[in-house]
């Protein structure tokens, strides 16, 4: 029996087979007319439509194999596939800083030394013929004034120890101290020397040494080598050979000092976060009661503006020049803004060549620079360390050290010791209302004023 099935109408003759519910395959053709005409399992037609559908089946069922095995073989080597992935390499890490020390640094040995006795003023013999000269004037000012005046003698410093990491040993047994004494071991061992003019500590890996409590910036952190104390030669020299070695400045006749109230005029310096007034009058009254006082004490004083103008830098300098001056001191109050916090005394003086900064902020700062200020390097170390010390006694201020810049015009020019003095943070609301205060700048120029006796 044939089941009849429904088909649907066509645009053309075609076929339609399907299983009815009996299991006989039904086949409908339609003409172009579009109803169907049923035809018989064993028509002629109907044989050979069913081999070709199972010719095309078969057909189909290969077809389908063989585009999946390429397929999959396309996957498995195409650089675009999930295994040829690859992601992007990672950003590079930003440079950490880093500081760059001279070349072919050696060690010393911390063999035997010669003593000299007693130790004169010390200078490298590497730097003698390169510092720039200072006019015979200017030396003979310096002495008879009571100044130190560098002693140029080869002997002065041993001529191995010129960049290199010198031993603490070593140089204890050069200054007679002694092997220093450990203070704290690991994991920053601190060693202190005791002298006939304090004490002096070193934290191995810091920058900041401690010269009877005072701070003290160094050009190189101190370093353990082979589980020795190291320090840099030229922070050796140029700091606590020049503290062993100081002198007072002693009253003379003709004693000539700059004074230079920073700022002025256009240029009005920093903000006082409390009272709103600025730098440069803060200064400018700093300076004229300095002055006062200096005078009493039998200094000549000249000033750099005695008055709200704007001074350039290098007029500033020549100033000292045309006075034949023994001594500049440059007067300023610090802003650290945005950073509020920020509080206490900086004093400044140039950096020695060899040595990097402590402060640079925008400035480029090579260690291979030469100023005629740095004739007077351990002068003016002397002086600044006396004019801090005394400020810190007489201001109850912060201790933020006694520090070296390249950067500061008005000390690069100086044929002279020349210091810069940084008296506090107008940026601190604390200590800018202490600044705004008459008695707490006259507490300042009275720091200044015994630093120098």
């Amino acid at each position: 029996m044939i089941e009849l099935l429904k088909i649907q109408k066509t645009a053309d003759v075609g076929e339609f087979s399907q299983k009815s519910p009996s299991g006989v395959v039904a086949t409908s053709l339609t003409d172009r007319s579009g109803y169907a005409r049923d035809v018989a399992p064993s028509h002629p037609a109907f044989l050979a439509k069913a081999g070709a559908i199972l010719f095309l089946s078969k057909a189909f069922k290969l077809g389908r194999t063989i585009l999946t095995s390429i397929l999959l073989v396309w996957l498995a080597g195409c650089q675009t596939g999930p295994q040829a992935i690859e992601l992007p390499p990672p950003s590079p890490a930003p440079p950490l800083p880093t500081v760059t020390i001279q070349d072919q640094i050696q060690i010393a040995t911390p063999g035997p030394i010669v003593e000299i006795d007693p130790p004169p003023a010390p200078i490298p013999t590497n730097l003698i013929v390169s510092l720039p000269m200072v006019s015979t004037q200017a030396v003979m000012n310096a002495a008879s004034n009571g100044l130190p005046v560098l002693a140029v003698d080869p002997m002065a410093w041993p001529s191995n120890w010129v960049n290199t990491w010198l031993s603490l040993d070593a140089w204890g047994q050069y200054n007679r101290l002694g092997k220093p004494s450990l203070v704290n071991g690991a994991p920053s061992p601190m060693y202190q020397f005791q002298t006939t003019n304090g004490t002096i500590l070193l934290k191995m890996g810091s920058r900041i040494a401690r010269c009877n409590g005072l701070e003290c910036w160094l050009g190189y952190a101190p370093q353990m080598i082979k589980g020795v104390p190291y320090i840099y030669a030229l922070d050796a020299l140029k700091s606590f050979q020049a503290l062993l070695n100081a002198r007072s400045l002693r009253p003379g006749n003709a004693r000539i000092v700059v004074i230079d109230p920073g700022h002025g005029g256009k240029d009005s310096g920093s903000r006082n976060s409390f009272s709103t007034r600025w730098e440069k009058e803060y200064t400018l009254d700093w300076a004229l009661r300095l002055r006062t006082l200096l005078v009493e004490k039998g200094w000549k004083v000249v000033m750099t503006r005695t008055n709200d103008v704007d001074v350039p830098l290098p007029e500033r300098v020549q100033a000292a020049e045309r006075a034949k001056a023994d001594l500049f001191i440059s007067l300023h109050f610090n802003s650290g803004l945005p950073n509020k916090e920020l509080a206490g005394i900086e004093t400044y003086c140039l950096t020695p060549a060899g040595l990097p900064s402590n402060l640079v902020r925008t400035y480029d700062d090579d260690p291979k620079a030469l100023f005629p200020n740095n004739a007077f390097d351990e002068q003016n170390y002397q002086v600044a360390y006396k004019l801090h010390r005394s400020l810190m006694e007489t201001s109850g201020a912060l201790d933020r050290g006694l520090r070296r810049a390249r950067f500061m015009s008005v000390l690069r020019g100086q044929n002279r010791p020349a210091v810069l003095i940084e008296g506090g943070y107008l940026s601190n609301p604390n200590e800018a209302k202490k600044i705004a205060a008459a008695a707490y700048r006259q507490h300042l120029a009275e720091g200044v004023a015994q630093g120098l006796d």
